[in-house]
């Protein structure tokens, strides 16, 4: 086995003069922005009886793995956001690594944190460690840090250091080099491209010679660095059949500015005609075959573990460093029908993402089985909810991981509409698949409850109760989830609406709900619009019987319908009660599947309702968000695109 280093491909570079001026104008609009911006973080203000945390992080907030690791963060910290003030900082080290070595960096963030004590500080990735522990004296002399993905950890690096833990960024290249092998067993060479000033290449680059022990002699490793991305594609136009590429670092285009990883990712795998293998999750969908990966979100979730208990008194140094979390082997499907790789080849615990529809299903002996015991009754149950959720997490990481992409919008809603086509034809098949041991639960239960009814005391009476209604609670479920997949494929018909007949008719619908309550209705005039009349019907029906339910406790309801100016010309229709409203903080939470931000004892419902809003106003054109205050009430708004259909 053999590896080497290429040298650095030659380019054209624009003229010095310009190339410098540029520099210049990037590096004091980058000092401008830092100096003028407020602190991120999860609270504008800071109340003096909590204890401050620090999050710094490597690259900037549009970065995807960064917004994994700090998912991560905020699993752990969000639930006890009364305790702790998070406060976040990027150095944003891809596009500005300069600063880091300069006066410049160290002086903005000394007069910005200058005003706060920190306990703990957390960071991601090599640079802002490395920028930490070098200031650590500066800007936070009493504080403990705690580091997630730092790539080339030895030991030895915290040898006479104390206050400092956290979790390595231990990539599992050794499994995916024997994956390549396995999956790819023509590959002679294996190509990692980079930038020889990335510090993440650089990190990985200094601890695979284990690694690349593993490869037998046949197979030869070379490490390409290239001054920009445009280098890189036209270098691997040329790659012949038996080599494979591995990525392992960041890129930048032609002027220096820094991309994110999978639209380099994407880049590569359609220039190149060789397989693209990774170690990161987030690749996984964005041109890369796969590989055994690791996760932002599960370094994000340990380190933040860490922090606390550093917070509630444990010492930072007595923490063990955690060494090879979260590895598991990841694939897509549509890679590997690319390239030829069958799924049988994978090994046994791989997860395959992107299959087709077809290849969800249910076992029809475990379904039976269910049927006739209580006990598989939430064994399937827990299934159904455990796969849904896992799947609904799924989609909020890609959804994140696309972000980045929003100026290419193109790109962004191909994905985003694969996906949803995923989830839907996943909906269905499990919802479909249910029904019959529904059915037979039922059947089971009614001729059992007239065999032993006579004979049950007052306690079995309530088992079977039981029974009952976690079956047609299980029935409503099933049919909420059915009605929000075939919401994603029901074909629209646009005409003219009147929005005042639609709100009259669900009014009227919703009056036994409201019979005997005193409601004040403050109804305004609405417009007509362009829009499909049953699916705005069921955007308008969840919207006013949500106000309906969460102001059945107050004595007087107050139920407003009216509109507002929108951008651009849109057309904004609110709905306001003045019912238990909610934590802002959780906003983002409320239009997705089974997101609920009450109790179910305390309110009714499935947590489906403002998903199919979402999902509705989407297929319009426009966008949903709502604003509450805890006890206050809540209002909840939508927008639809102009049109000249709106004017009658």
């Amino acid at each position: 086995m053999t590896y080497k280093a290429c040298p650095q491909e030659k380019s054209r570079s624009p003229c010095p003069l310009r190339l410098a001026f540029s520099k210049l104008v990037a590096l004091l609009g980058w000092v401008i922005v830092l100096m003028l911006a407020p602190a991120t973080g999860h609270a504008e203000t800071h109340i003096l009886d909590r204890e401050h945390v620090l999050v710094l992080h490597s690259y900037g907030p549009d970065f995807a793995w960064t917004q994994s690791q700090q998912e991560g963060i905020d699993a752990v910290f969000g639930p006890l956001a009364s305790r702790y003030d998070l406060r976040i900082e990027y150095l944003d080290a891809i596009h500005s690594p300069g600063l880091l070595k300069g006066p410049l960096l160290l002086e903005l963030l000394r007069n910005k944190l200058s005003k706060q004590a920190f306990k703990v500080v957390l960071t991601s990735d090599n640079a802002a460690f490395d920028f930490a522990r070098a200031h650590r004296a500066d800007l936070f002399p009493e504080a403990s840090i705690v580091f997630m993905g730092l790539n080339g950890f030895e030991d030895a690096m915290l040898k006479g250091e104390r206050g400092i833990t956290g979790v390595a960024e231990d990539g599992d290249m050794f499994g995916t080099l024997q994956v390549i092998q396995q999956l790819a067993p023509q590959t002679r060479r294996i190509v990692f491209p980079g930038m020889a000033d990335d510090l993440t290449y650089r990190g990985i680059r200094t601890t695979v010679e284990k690694d690349l022990a593993v490869l037998p002699k046949k197979i030869e490793a070379e490490f390409r660095e290239y001054p920009h991305v445009d280098a890189l594609l036209d270098d691997i136009k040329t790659l012949p059949p038996d080599a494979a590429l591995y990525t392992i670092g960041n890129m930048r285009t032609r002027d220096g500015k820094g991309i994110s990883s999978q639209r380099a990712a994407e880049l590569m795998s359609s220039t190149a005609s060789v397989p693209l293998f990774t170690s990161w999750d987030f690749l996984v969908g964005h041109g890369a075959v796969g590989g055994s990966v690791i996760s932002g979100v599960e370094q994000g979730r340990l380190a933040a573990e860490m922090a606390v208990q550093v917070l509630h008194g444990v010492r930072a140094e007595s923490i063990p460093v955690r060494r090879g979390a979260g590895k598991a082997p990841m694939f897509d499907h549509r890679q590997l029908v690319r390239f030829n790789i069958p799924v049988s080849d994978l090994p046994p615990d791989a997860v395959v993402r992107f299959l087709p529809p077809s290849t969800f299903s249910i076992s029809k002996e475990a379904a039976w089985i269910a049927g006739v015991s209580f006990v598989l009754l939430l064994g399937v149950s827990a299934s159904l909810v455990v796969a849904v959720v896992q799947r609904h997490r799924s989609e909020e990481q890609v959804r994140a991981l696309n972000q980045e992409l929003e100026q290419r919008v193109a790109e962004r809603t191909c994905a985003l509409e694969q996906v949803n086509k995923e989830l839907e034809s996943f909906a269905y098949s499990v919802s479909h698949d249910l029904r019959a041991p529904l059915r037979h639960i039922d059947g089971f239960l009614a001729l059992l409850k007239e065999r032993v009814d006579p004979a049950l005391d007052d306690e079995g009476q309530h088992y079977m109760s039981t029974i009952a209604d976690a079956a047609r609670r299980m029935s409503t479920l099933i049919d909420d989830l059915l009605a929000f997949s075939r919401m994603g494929r029901q074909e629209m018909s646009k005409a003219p609406v009147d929005l005042n007949g639609l709100v009259t008719d669900v009014i009227h619908e919703l009056e036994p709900e409201a019979e005997g309550r005193d409601i004040d209705w403050q109804i305004a005039k609405l417009p007509v619009v362009a829009g499909d009349r049953a699916m705005l019907r069921v955007v308008l029906f969840n919207l006013i019987s949500n106000a309906l339910k969460y102001t059945s406790k107050r004595q007087q309801t107050r139920i407003e319908i009216g509109t507002q100016p929108g951008e651009a010309g849109d057309i904004v229709v609110f709905v306001r009660d003045n019912g238990a409203g909610f934590d802002m903080r959780f906003e983002n939470k409320l239009f997705g599947v089974f997101q609920r931000l009450h109790r179910a004892d305390e309110f009714e419902g499935t947590g489906i309702g403002l998903a199919n809003v979402s999902r509705i106003i989407a297929r319009h054109g426009g966008k949903v968000w709502a604003q509450g205050q805890v006890d206050k009430g809540a209002t909840f708004y939508f927008s639809l695109l102009s049109s000249p259909l709106t004017a009658r």
